[in-house]
This record gives structure tokens, sequence and C-alpha cells, in this order.
């Protein structure tokens, strides 16, 4: 299938549920397992696809069909991570950091790289040569590691330029940091050894996942030099990697019972299954959110019908429905059983930020 715009409407609820707080829309794949990552104030998402022989495609969705980002010359593997409001598009191709403007990629900086974010000066975080790095003036500018670790990356950027991101310690554990002046500073954890720092917002709140002390990982919220986590949905471990600037934040989570994960979302203080917040019949299952944008929209990876899609959630009482869809038949395919559709599911969930999956031992 190469792509599937598909409108999941909202229909009456039983009285089981509560009103439904958010629209679906499928964005479809590029013909195997898709997820989108982040999506702009304009409703413009990106994200990474598999393709139907196994290779990694970054991808753009602006209204219609997924469109397929062009790699660098010679490249296979694509991640389309971040995009800005003025539809600068970051991410990777075969280990080098790229950047995409008006579809066509050009190379950031030289060696081992890759782009993460971008903010809406233009500015792009990742990292390169095993250093976390920002874009000053379209030139890279190396920001080091933590004291005594040999790698760091950026996960985030805000408009003053300054990042959130992880890296290693002397003692080989991963730490969550911010950028103060173009210092990298930890953000210490939740009582455990480790702690991921995945986005941060223009009033320097940042949100990931840091250890517990029983190992698990837990969603949190650092702000003020303070770090708090968010919960769980009843399972053991949560992760964060997206926030806005009103402080709402996504990510997914184990449930009750630790045998299947959900997208959540985080705003006033409670942390909700995005499963229960749209309509009952929907046919979907959200694994994870990856992005929210100023409006609350959302986007992340789901299955429906026995694919796994990019999926778009609107919210319904701030955002026009959109218009010009019609309903797509998913294109037949084997149905696979509950478990591997939850492998599936978190093994995509990590693909995007290609040079994270060295650290995600505890997931």
């Amino acid at each position: 299938m190469r792509a599937l715009n598909l409108l999941v409407t909202v229909s009456a609820c039983s009285s089981l549920w509560a009103v439904p707080s958010y629209q679906i829309f499928g964005l479809g794949n590029l013909g195997g397992a898709a997820t989108a990552y982040a999506i702009n104030n304009n409703g413009v998402v990106v994200g990474s696809s598999f393709n139907a022989v196994g290779d990694s495609r970054g991808f753009v969705w602006n209204g219609g069909a997924l469109i397929e980002l062009g790699g660098l010359p010679g490249s296979f593997q694509q991640y389309a991570n971040g995009i800005n409001n003025a539809g600068t598009i970051v991410g990777s191709a075969d280990g080098a950091a790229v950047q995409w403007q008006n579809g066509t990629p050009s190379a950031i900086g030289t060696g081992e790289s890759g782009a993460t974010a971008v903010n809406s000066s233009g500015q792009v975080a990742g990292m390169s040569n095993g250093q976390a790095f920002r874009t000053v003036g379209g030139q890279v500018q190396l920001l080091g590691t933590l004291m005594g670790g040999n790698w760091a990356s950026a996960y985030g950027i805000n408009t003053a330029g300054e990042v959130a991101g992880y890296g290693d310690t002397a003692y080989g554990d991963m730490i969550g940091f911010v950028s103060q002046n173009g210092q990298l500073q930890s953000i210490g954890t939740l009582g455990g050894g480790s702690s991921y720092a995945m986005a941060l917002n223009d009033a320097g709140q940042v949100v990931g996942h840091a250890a517990r002390s029983t190992g698990f990982l837990e969603a949190f919220l650092y702000q003020n030099g303070m770090l708090s986590g968010l919960g769980t949905l009843g399972g053991v471990a949560s992760y964060a990697y997206g926030i806005n600037r009103t402080g709402q934040v996504v990510g997914y989570s184990w449930v009750a019972g630790d045998n299947e994960v959900a997208a959540f979302l985080y705003s006033n203080g409670q942390m909700q299954n995005l499963n229960e917040l749209v309509a009952p019949n929907s046919g979907w299952h959200l694994l994870a959110a990856h992005g929210i944008n100023d409006s609350g929209q959302i986007v992340g990876t789901g299955i429906y019908g026995g694919q796994q899609m990019a999926v778009l959630l609107n919210p319904i009482a701030s955002v026009p429905p959109l218009s010009g869809f019609e309903a797509s038949s998913v294109t037949a395919v084997p149905e696979p059983d509950t478990m591997s559709l939850l492998g599936a599911g978190i093994a995509l969930v990590a693909f995007g930020h290609w040079f994270r999956r060295r650290t995600r031992a505890q997931e």
C-alpha cells in the first residue's frame, strides 16, 4: 500500500465512553510500518516508513497522500524527524544529517551524524561525530558531551537555540541534559541510573523519560531545575517525546497488565490514554504519540486493519475538521497476532532516531 488517507468519523458514543476529544486521520504508509514524528503549527506532518522491501524512507504529509522524501545520492535508509513552521525538514540518510528545503536534501556537516529537530529560525539540532550539535548561521556548532562522556546527542531545540538531549557519562550511564549558553547541564534522574531528554519548549520545559530506583523508565517533566515523574497508564513504564508551548506532553506507556502499550496525552496534571479520547468504534489502537503542535494536534503511530500507519489526531473542540477525505479500504494483509503487533509497534517507535537504539536496553 503506497498511502492511505483514512478518515475515521466520530460517531455516537456508548454510555461507557466520554464524548470523543479527537478525530483520527490515518495517514497511511509507504508499504510497511510507519510513524509520524513531528507536526508544525500549519499541520504539516513528517515521519518515516518502511517500504515494501524493508528500507526506511522519510515522508511529508500536507493534506493528501504521503510524499516520499528523496535521500542523499547513494543513500538507502532515510528518516525524517523534525519540521519547523517554514517547512524545513530535518533527519538523516545513511548516517548523515540532512535537511530538506522544498523537498531537496542537503547534508549538514560531515561525518557520522543525524538531525533530530529544527526551530523557527532554522537552527538544527542533533548529533555529529559523537557530540551534540546545533547550527548557528548555517554552520555546525559542536556542544560536546557531558563531563567524562564519549557520546551525546541533542533531540530538541527551542526558539532561543537551547537544546535538550542525552549523553553518556564516565560511568557509562545515559543522562539527560539541557544547554545553558552552549554548555550541557545534567538534569538528573528519578532515582535510577539514567534519563533521556527528548524535547523542550520555549518556556524551557523539558520532557523525556528517566529511570526510577526500580530500573523502569517513567515519563518526566523538567522545569525550574526540578525533575517530576508523570506516572504511567497503569503499567511499569512510560516514555515522553513531545511538548507544546502550553505544556501538553505526549508519548506512550505500558498499560495495566503490561501486555500492550498505548499513546498518551498529559495535560492539566493528568495522563490520559489517547485510545479513550477517540470514538470507541474507530477500529484503531494508538500505539505511541511523538509530536504535538501549539494547536494540540498530535501525531504518532497506530494499528488499523492489521497495518501499522502514521496517524494524526485533531482536537475536535479547537481545530476545524479536515475536509476532502474519503474513507479508503485497507489493503488486505495477513492478520498478525497481538504480540507480533506489539513487537512491531515498539520497534517502530524507536526507528526514526536511528542512533537512539543503542540506549533502549531498559525498554
